[in-house]
């Protein structure tokens, strides 16, 4: 076996070349990698931001709603206690204008009596009188259109 002991340096100088490409090809790939992972790193950290406001505002809504609810009950408790002060001064105000208190009054304070039977008098009327309405001979419109407007409204209750 006889050989060639020379190399063919062209060879190797096209190897040199190939890695080069390579190892560009490896660096494009990586820093597309890179760019792809910053994408969704910030993808993330935006969905993140996006998720806590979203919980900030729903929490706030929480508060103020539980605020609302506490001052709906605050003023139900007082209007209850304002409900029942009134009742007790309402049943004052009937125990102090009653009819014994008003009497006992009468009595002590006026010095009023009730009237026994024989101070009460009977009178009789022979005639019974009436009471007879007379038109008036006012014959004008506008009182007529008054009257109308008049019997209307008392009609109406107004």
């Amino acid at each position: 076996m006889t050989g060639n002991l020379a190399y063919e340096y062209e060879n190797y100088d096209m190897l040199d070349e190939r890695e080069e490409e390579y190892a560009e090809k490896i660096r494009q790939k990586r820093s597309a990698n890179k760019r792809r992972k910053y994408a969704a790193n910030v993808k993330i950290v935006t969905a993140g931001v996006i998720v806590l406001i979203l919980f900030s505002v729903m929490t706030y809504g929480r508060v103020q709603l539980s605020e609302l609810y506490t001052h709906k009950t605050n003023m139900e408790n007082e209007l209850t206690v304002l409900e029942n002060e009134n009742v007790s001064l309402e049943s004052e105000l009937a125990k102090r204008t009653g009819l014994t208190r008003v009497e006992d009054y009468a009595e002590n304070k006026l010095g009023l009596q009730k009237l026994d039977r024989s101070q009460i008098e009977y009178v009789e009327v022979s005639n019974p009188t009436s009471a007879q309405v007379v038109e008036s001979e006012d014959g004008n419109i506008f009182v007529k259109i008054k009257e109308w407007f008049s019997g209307v409204l008392e009609y109406l209750g107004l």
